[in-house]
């Protein structure tokens, strides 16, 4: 009897190492999940500080952020992999990654949405992830303002108050924050629940593709949990403090625009009852046309499934029909 438990126990544990080995290894043979950084391809260090990075040019369908990343000549993001027709006005589309298209592909970006329900206009994809208002406006100064675009669209999200300043480019090509110095490899692993009880868990984190996987699911778990708590806050978090340094900038910006400047706001999970309305009148001061996303999404807009920020296709290609119906009707 003893020896047909000890027999059981040796098979099970037999089995738990093979399942995990088999998944250790099909992670790593698929690059699902590498134990290394493996940051998306798509980034150089500008020479001009106030951008600090940019998009490479020339990308053709360029793996990131589990789609594909084509640029042009000038490294703006493309809507197609076909050259855009002539002829048509150029509404160039400023923002961080949300309007970049974080996550999906180029057809189904913001500004490819937009320029596929709006026939006679192409909008420009001059948005790039991370991005602040101070890297927009001097994007726009050294790269689009001599193009000499027919009118220009803001889209902004509210992580862009108190952005601080431009973040960098490390040399392994992973985004970092203005702030960030170099350091050794420090493990990041659970310390809560089950997990957290698992010896050699700081071994783990940096050498197996299965616990970091592991990892990603229920950090992910816990950010949609933390989503669904910040939707049902009604108090909205305080940021009047920085919408006069926003505005401030805002205005530097508008002085090289051209007369035709949409401010889009894109919601997060808050509905800043508060500063929206000031936010709203501090864009019409400088001479935007202001669309407010929440007046179609709420604080509720749909995200990626692997995500709690970027938005799904299904909510990009409705944000863009809104935008499209607020235009013509103005």
């Amino acid at each position: 009897m003893q020896k047909n438990v000890l027999i059981n126990i040796g098979l099970l544990c037999g089995s738990l190492i093979g399942f995990f080995l088999v998944a250790e290894c099909g992670l790593r043979v698929t690059g699902l999940q590498t134990t290394k950084p493996n940051p998306p391809k798509i980034y150089q260090r500008s020479q001009s500080p106030e951008i600090s990075y940019e998009l490479l040019p020339n990308l053709r369908n360029e793996p990131a952020y589990k789609a594909t990343v084509s640029t042009d000549q000038r490294g703006f993001r493309l809507n197609t992999n076909t050259p855009q027709p002539s002829g048509r006005k150029t509404i160039a589309v400023l923002g961080d990654s949300i309007t970049f298209g974080h996550g999906v592909e180029n057809h189904q970006t913001l500004p490819a949405q937009l320029a596929a329900k709006n026939i006679n206009a192409h909008y420009l994809n001059a948005a790039v992830p991370g991005y602040q208002l101070g890297q927009q406006t001097a994007l726009y100064r050294e790269k689009i303002q001599g193009l000499d675009p027919d009118g220009v669209m803001l889209v902004f999200y509210w992580n862009d108050l108190n952005a601080g300043p431009p973040g960098i480019l490390d040399a392994q090509g992973i985004l970092r924050g203005h702030d960030w110095v170099p350091t050794a490899r420090v493990c990041d692993p659970i310390e809560t629940g089950i997990l957290g009880y698992i010896p050699g868990k700081c071994w783990l984190d940096t050498h197996s593709a299965f616990y970091k996987a592991v990892k990603k699911l229920i950090n992910l778990k816990a950010s949609k949990r933390g989503q669904h708590e910040e939707r049902e806050i009604t108090e909205d978090p305080d940021v009047s403090q920085f919408l006069v340094e926003y505005e401030r900038d805002l205005s530097a910006l508008a002085l090289d625009l051209p007369a035709k400047r949409t401010f889009v706001i894109w919601p997060d999970n808050f509905l800043h009852n508060d500063a929206k309305p000031e936010l709203i009148r501090m864009a019409k001061r400088n001479g935007f046309t202001v669309i407010d996303l929440y007046e179609l999404f709420g604080n509720h807009v749909e995200t990626l499934g692997w995500d709690t920020v970027h938005p799904s296709p299904k909510s990009i290609e409705e944000a863009a029909e809104y935008i499209t119906s607020q235009l013509y009707s103005l």
